[in-house]
């Protein structure tokens, strides 16, 4: 029989920190009950909102309007997957992609942790714009800080995504935290250590989120990997055939 579920539109921000000249990079694990992939180790991410299509937002982007933003993800209205990437990245794990007043990015080092826990938190039950967020500080959002990395599709099932990774730099004079039960954990991993996690057994990590650690392990150092990303190439988007149960996305 046909699959006739949609795979929703998403976007995942794979976020880098260096460790000596080797990418760290952030990840996060969903909660036990989570309606899709528990347990697992993922990036920060999810599904587009409507506020991410928003002319505000798109007013607020910085380096990048929505015809170049699709023409790097050769689709149409593609800023609103650059919005989501910022958005959910700031949700999840508090790490936010955006400039202040001086161009710089934002330093919240000295906020206050439950305002900003507060401020995620609304975002996520949709009570607040991330729009209305920035304009509230006089921010921007740093969308040119993000590099269109991957391209996943989620195989036919009652749960699907289409799925534009990005790759960024963690912001600095920032920290990542939790904030809600969507995540229960966080940690940062080389991607040789978290393929090593997993092989053990002590990391469960899903096929697209391997695969990408595993293309990450094969550059010698950070530099390499975002020379590499930032060069102009043709992203092909991948769908597993996998058979039709959530679990063939552990193998």
């Amino acid at each position: 029989m046909t699959d006739e579920v949609a795979p929703r539109p998403a976007a995942t921000t794979i976020l880098v920190r260096a460790r000596g000249k080797q990418p760290e990079i952030l990840l996060l694990k969903r909660g036990a009950h989570a309606r899709f992939m528990p347990n697992a180790y993922v990036f920060a991410g999810g599904a587009l909102d409507p506020q991410d299509e928003s002319a505000e937002a798109h007013d607020l982007c910085t380096g990048l309007d929505d015809q170049d933003a699709g023409e790097r993800l050769r689709l149409q209205k593609g800023l609103r997957f650059y919005v989501a990437a910022v958005r959910e990245t700031f949700e999840e794990c508090g790490l936010l992609l955006a400039y202040d007043a001086h161009g710089d990015l934002v330093d919240l080092s000295a906020w206050d942790e439950a305002y900003l826990r507060d401020a995620r938190l609304q975002l996520s039950g949709g009570r607040l714009s991330l729009a209305a967020l920035c304009r509230a500080h006089g921010w921007r959002l740093a969308v040119d800080k993000l590099i269109f990395f991957s391209h996943w599709i989620t195989p036919p099932g009652a749960l699907r995504f289409d799925t534009r990774f990005f790759l960024s730099l963690a912001p600095p004079r920032q920290t990542a935290s939790l904030a809600g039960d969507e995540m229960s954990e966080l940690a940062w991993y080389t991607a040789a250590e978290a393929l090593s996690e997993f092989s053990s057994g002590r990391l469960l990590l899903m096929f697209p989120t391997r695969a990408i650690l595993k293309d990450i392990a094969e550059f010698p150092d950070i530099d390499a990997l975002f020379e590499f990303a930032s060069r102009p190439r043709h992203i092909t988007p991948i769908t597993p055939v996998l058979p039709r149960h959530t679990a063939a996305w552990k193998r």
